[in-house]
């Protein structure tokens, strides 16, 4: 059956932390995480060894070193994982006419117009995982389906290394089971406001008896919600363009409102695209932050420097006015980029 549109996405399995096994393969099976140093650091990323002593993104390094007193603990190191994004990109830009890369880690293609060369979806998404794999040394878990949306959430519950397809017809049978979480738009102050009404999963959403108090929750965006909650989904596929500024950015693994972690991350990439800068001998003329909510809605705010810099300590107060122009209260954030130009 031929689909009248089909979406791949991909998400790389704990990026950061399997980068570190790929250029250290001494550490594979190994509680490793990434972040930085007690007492003041943070987890970064966490190998699915750590998460199952309950570790996460964001989460006091001191902590994680109490709940697994063997965790190797690593620094960052951007210029692996750029080096790695670089290789992934060259693989889906030789296999997909069309992708868009949310963030280091993961991406969306249209694959509608390959079904004459790939007429079974399933194998074509182990073509793509056997080839990043082979590109990079990286296990991914891509999932296909009708829109970006139900993608998304097919990938996220068939974490690590899975294969998933969500046929058409089929979407709302597959949403109707999961945690109301899993859907975009909602966070924990969302789902702390449905959980009095005995809400759990998204097929409830869609129940008429709710109508009332779902539109005193949700307001406008209610019909927006359920044509999610239904598998509805038409969001195209947005290709990149070609960048002549140096970026970086990430998607956390748990969506976050902590500025001082929101501002440790910007601070992390501008000394990295700085000291590349300073490398290659220019200078940037404006910094660009990019913020992404749990709705998946992207904002971004440019500020020019005074003059051309290339040092971070002096270009940090601008990226920080940016920053502290696009955050709004009680919203969290489930990615965060940087680009200077």
């Amino acid at each position: 059956m031929r689909w009248s549109r089909q979406i791949v996405f991909g998400d790389v399995d704990a990026m950061f932390a399997s980068a570190a096994v790929v250029k250290d393969p001494s550490l594979a099976g190994k509680p490793v995480a990434v972040g930085g140093p007690p007492p003041r650091g943070i987890i970064a990323a966490a190998s699915y060894a750590v998460r199952a002593f309950g570790i996460h993104s964001a989460m006091p390094t001191a902590k994680a070193l109490q709940l697994c007193p063997n965790l190797v603990l690593l620094p960052p190191d951007r210029p692996l994982y750029r080096q790695l994004h670089d290789a992934m990109q060259h693989v889906t830009d030789q296999l997909f006419p069309l992708t868009e890369w949310s963030s280091i880690d993961e991406f969306y293609a249209d694959t509608t117009q390959l079904q004459t060369r790939h007429p079974d979806p399933r194998s074509l998404g182990q073509l793509v995982k056997d080839a990043l794999y082979e590109a990079t040394g990286l296990c991914c878990t891509i999932a296909i389906a009708t829109g970006k949306t139900v993608a998304k959430i097919a990938a996220d519950s068939h974490k690590p290394d899975g294969l998933v397809t969500i046929q058409p017809g089929m979407e709302e049978a597959f949403l109707a089971p999961r945690p109301l979480r899993a859907m975009p738009g909602i966070g924990p102050k969302t789902a702390a406001r449905l959980e009095p009404l005995g809400l759990k999963t998204i097929g409830e959403l869609l129940d008429p008896r709710w109508d009332q108090p779902l539109r005193h929750i949700f307001g406008g965006r209610l019909h927006w919600v359920r044509e999610l909650a239904r598998g509805i989904d038409h969001e195209p596929v947005v290709a990149d363009r070609e960048s002549k500024s140096l970026s970086h950015e990430t998607t956390f693994e748990h969506d976050t409102h902590d500025r001082p972690f929101l501002e440790r991350t910007l601070r992390g990439f501008l000394r990295d695209l700085a000291r590349d800068l300073r490398q290659e001998g220019l200078a940037a003329g404006s910094c660009t932050v990019k913020l992404k909510n749990a709705r998946f809605a992207i904002s971004t705010k440019q500020h020019r420097f005074s003059h051309p810099l290339n040092y971070d300590p002096d270009m940090w107060p601008t990226v920080q006015q940016a920053l502290e122009e696009l955050l709004r209260p009680g919203i969290e954030y489930r990615l965060a980029g940087l680009a200077l130009s």
